[in-house]
């Protein structure tokens, strides 16, 4: 196992969470008895691109802004590095090509694993960030190829990720700009916008007064609590959408809009 701690914390009470990770796993916990933060980077390798990219991983805290930068799985000698990540019963398999000189031929890939040509081929488990944050606390994260997990009640939320699903449970205010991943939120109370290429969007309980969720490839699905106010946007073009608790709600001004899909509200 190799990791990276958080250095003693630098301030009492709610911080900014910023997390660049290009790869693995975000895990943050909001733990309304905390009154500081806690951050590890880590890994089960020892050796290998997780190793190296924990140890050259930064935790800084700034005043309340606490940042986390872990930089990319290198592919070792110009080979390749299979990333493997199990969350929630579902295992993924990534793989990572480092610089690579001259051409690439005679690969042969079966269930995600190089079997001939390519150069090296590398099995990583991946790396690991878990955050413990104060109550008030919000994360902002850039990604391309990483899971978050949000446990407790979150602030703030400002996700950017290419392909990386969110899962979490109550946020104050969200916005995710993704493409390829699920985006399932347990309670949204302040306002969502949330945009994505091929995934759908889940929210169990919309109490806000903004809501737009917008899916290319994906469904929609809402529902709408007595608090929630102001205007709520589903659109598709390949999916169904569903919003539930908007029928006869004068204070609601909802617009849904699919091209390939069933609305239902």
């Amino acid at each position: 196992m190799t990791e990276k701690n958080l250095p003693a914390p630098a301030a009492v009470g709610p911080v900014l969470a910023s997390v660049t990770c290009p790869m693995g796993s975000v895990r943050v916990t909001v733990d309304p008895t905390a009154t500081t933060a806690r951050a590890v980077v880590r890994t089960d390798d020892t050796t290998g691109p997780a190793a190296d990219a924990v140890r050259n991983s930064r935790i800084t805290q700034d005043g309340n802004r606490l940042t986390i930068t872990v930089p990319e799985l290198q592919g070792a000698g110009g080979g390749i590095t299979q990333t493997v990540t199990t969350r929630g019963g579902r295992t993924t398999v990534t793989q990572t090509i480092g610089n690579v000189y001259g051409s690439v031929t005679g690969m042969t890939i079966v269930n995600g694993r190089v079997i001939t040509g390519g150069g090296t081929a590398t099995v990583s488990s991946g790396v690991e960030v878990l955050i413990t944050l104060p109550a008030g606390s919000g994360v902002q994260m850039r990604s391309h190829n990483a899971d978050l997990t949000v446990t407790g009640v979150l602030a703030a939320l400002d996700l950017d990720t290419h392909n990386g699903s969110l899962i979490a449970g109550v946020v104050g205010r969200v916005q995710v700009r993704g493409h390829n991943g699920e985006n399932d939120i347990e309670s949204v109370t302040g306002w969502a916008d949330i945009e994505t290429h091929n995934g759908s969007t889940y929210i169990g309980s919309y109490g806000g007064g903004a809501a737009r969720l917008i899916t290319h490839n994906g469904n929609v699905d809402l529902a709408a609590s007595p608090a929630a106010t102001g205007r709520i946007e589903a659109r598709a073009h390949n999916g169904n959408i569903r919003l539930r608790g908007v029928s006869n709600r004068p204070d609601l001004d909802v617009v849904t809009k699919t091209r390939n899909g069933h609305i239902s509200k």
